[in-house]
């Protein structure tokens, strides 16, 4: 899988996990509001049925007037009684459909419009000039006979212990006629959302509400804003922590496909030295820049790309990287410059790499650049049949093939019988030898004379100081690689230092050398 899948999957694992949470959250803010709103519903009903029975208390209190005239003494009675009930404003005598004795009035009142009212039940809210024109009035009446006592409650009252109780909740009262009052000045009415009805004692009255989506999320914003930003801290943490678990390779080889696919893989160029000193050409020597692991040698992981294969693509990968480095800066190039890049026993089976070597070849001007091709001694090759055919093309192709590590591995005198090598390049193991005390040069002597007499040329890895450089002079050697010089670079500083020798051999008189 590549980054960009696993990326997308912790972040799929992360959307899953923070809405599972808020799912979770929102159940939770529905259930405490609808409890909480059960709650005031329960208190509402619970005043709004004193206020009810104080309204009885007060009616019963009058129906003996009913049987006396309306005499300044009446008015009286009748005002005592409005008097000690805190919430009833008036208390009134009614006989066909007309008020015609009230606790407000001393004296008793005519027959006209102000006076006319109609008791249709028990409770129930109307507007009336008598008492104030513009606003409903709540009057529980009682009927005795032909008359009734009807007490009229302070709706203010009413509209106050509403929004006291329900702040936010928006209340409301339905009588039993459906007659109905609502107290709400933040949320509009609606008739959808969740309703919430408590029936009074007696079934006069219904204190209900409706809870809309906007409310279950404004008190889940507000009440549970500690919970939400929590469970979206979780769910980063579980999504980085995804990441990081999808990233995990099953094993190594997957990792190193992993590595291919996303081009970590990256060319460093080592510079090789002729013998007056200037850089003659190169090796192409891999890297694996590792997202987590930062820049990984080799050795850890060329023999497991050989193992399985993937050494073919990563070959193509860094062929192709610095054939555009060199491409765009051939002009710093010395005509016939030498670019060496490793190929394993495996390789030969097949002519991947010789096609690799065409089209690197085919992008440069004829003779700017000679590719070589460093045979490494890992393993044996196991079909000499195609590796004949393999350095047969590239020897056609003009690509040199060259002995690398020589004397280390298996079956290196083997190898310069069988095939046909351009170049024997000494192993650093061996160039380390020369002036040690305890270990004599002899091999590099011998391995020095057996070029000589095959007529192949030798390159010296590992020169790291110049009593090597000048015992490996002495004998001959035409080419010189190690830190002496430099160490592997990335292809942008190796074609600056490219650049410099180029500027410096233009400055210099065409038959005077560059000095060691």
């Amino acid at each position: 899988m590549t980054r960009y899948q696993h990326f997308l999957l912790a972040f799929l694992l992360g959307i899953s996990i923070l809405a599972l949470g808020l799912g979770g959250i929102y159940l939770h803010a529905r259930s405490n509001l609808e409890d909480l709103v059960s709650e005031k519903a329960n208190i509402a009903n619970a005043l709004l049925q004193n206020t009810i029975d104080e309204a009885h208390t007060a009616v019963n209190r009058a129906i003996p007037l009913l049987d006396a005239t309306c005499t300044p003494a009446t008015a009286t009675e009748l005002k005592h009684i409005a008097v000690l009930s805190p919430n009833i404003r008036t208390v009134n005598l009614v006989k066909d459909q007309y008020i015609y004795c009230s606790s407000l009035i001393d004296h008793a009142l005519t027959k006209n419009a102000n006076t006319h009212i109609i008791v249709a039940t028990r409770l129930f809210l109307t507007t009336h000039n008598y008492f104030n024109p513009n606003e409903r009035i709540l009057f529980l009446g009682e009927k005795v006979g032909e008359k009734y006592v009807i007490a009229s409650i302070d709706v203010q009252y009413i509209k106050k212990t509403l929004k006291t109780i329900g702040q936010k909740v928006p209340l409301t009262i339905t009588l039993n006629n459906q007659q109905s009052m609502t107290y709400t000045t933040y949320y509009p009415e609606t008739k959808d959302g969740t309703l919430i009805a408590l029936n009074s004692r007696d079934h006069e009255f219904v204190i209900s509400s409706r809870i809309s989506q906007k409310m279950y999320l404004d008190y889940m914003l507000s009440h549970l804003y500690i919970a939400m930003f929590l469970c979206a801290v979780l769910a980063v943490i579980i999504g980085v922590n995804g990441y990081r678990q999808f990233k995990r390779p099953r094993s190594l080889q997957e990792e190193l496909r992993r590595g291919v696919e996303e081009k970590e893989f990256l060319p460093y160029l080592q510079p090789i030295v002729n013998a007056q000193g200037r850089i003659c050409g190169a090796e192409i020597l891999m890297r694996w820049h590792h997202p987590s692991q930062g820049f990984i040698m080799p050795d850890l992981f060329i023999p497991l790309a050989e193992d399985t294969g993937l050494i073919n693509l990563m070959t193509t990968q860094v062929l192709s990287s610095v054939k555009s480095y060199l491409l765009q800066n051939h002009q710093y190039l010395p005509d016939g410059f030498h670019l060496a890049i490793n190929i394993s026993p495996g390789q030969c089976n097949n002519l991947l790499f010789y096609q690799d070597c065409v089209s690197f070849i085919s992008a440069f001007p004829e003779g700017k650049v000679k590719l070589v091709a460093e045979l490494t001694e890992r393993e044996f090759i196991q079909d000499s049949g195609n590796a004949a055919l393999l350095f047969e093309k590239l020897h056609h192709l003009g690509v040199q093939i060259a002995l690398d590590d020589f004397g280390t591995g298996h079956s290196s005198l083997a190898y310069i019988n069988q095939f046909n090598f351009d170049i024997i390049k000494i192993d650093k193991s061996f160039t380390h030898l020369i002036g040690s005390v305890d270990m004599p040069s002899h091999i590099v002597d011998n391995v020095v004379d057996l070029a000589n007499r095959l007529n192949i040329d030798v390159v010296a890895e590992g020169v790291e100081n110049t009593t090597q450089e000048a015992y490996l002079k002495q004998h001959k050697i035409q080419f010189f690689q190690g830190y002496l010089y430099d160490k592997p670079l990335p292809p942008a500083i190796f074609i600056e230092k490219m650049k410099q020798q180029s500027d410096l051999q233009r400055r210099l008189p065409a038959d005077k050398p560059i000095e060691e």
